[in-house]
């Protein structure tokens, strides 16, 4: 299990600091990704889509690390997330053209997927460690019998 949540760590860190990173420095980041603002308000919504979003998950990831009976559930939603972002980078490829470091981005996000699919699968807290509505409600109905 500490393994699982050594990986989740590592995605949070990484979320977590891209989100800063494109939070604090959206026009570097914009122009390295070939885009342009045509406003202040495309700024914003950049450093809301890019740099929020990814510093939200990211510490999501960090909160379910730091609880046991949380890792599978920071798994499957890094699972999710990069399943997501590798799927439309794929779809743009295949719609839009073909470039080399979309194509990078895009198979880092397959194995960070397939790694996070495996451990929701595999991932296992322990015996006795769950949280406490669950643990609450299974001993209430072991008393009610």
């Amino acid at each position: 299990m500490t393994f699982w949540r050594l990986v989740l760590v590592g995605l949070g860190l990484g979320y977590a600091g891209f989100g800063f990173a494109f939070l604090f420095s959206p026009s570097e980041l914009a122009a390295f990704l070939s885009l342009t603002f045509s406003d202040p308000s495309a700024r914003t919504d950049f450093r809301a889509m890019y740099g929020g979003l990814e510093i939200g998950l990211g510490g999501f990831m960090l909160a379910c690390a730091a609880r046991r009976e949380f890792v599978r559930i920071g798994l499957f939603a890094a699972a999710c997330g990069t399943v997501g972002m590798a799927t439309a980078r794929t779809v743009g490829m295949m719609l839009d053209g073909f470039a080399f470091n979309q194509l990078v981005s895009a198979l880092v996000e397959w194995a960070i997927g397939f790694t996070s699919t495996w451990g929701a699968l595999v991932a296992r807290p322990d015996l006795g460690m769950l949280p406490a509505p669950v643990a609450g409600a299974r001993d209430a109905a072991s008393s009610a019998r």
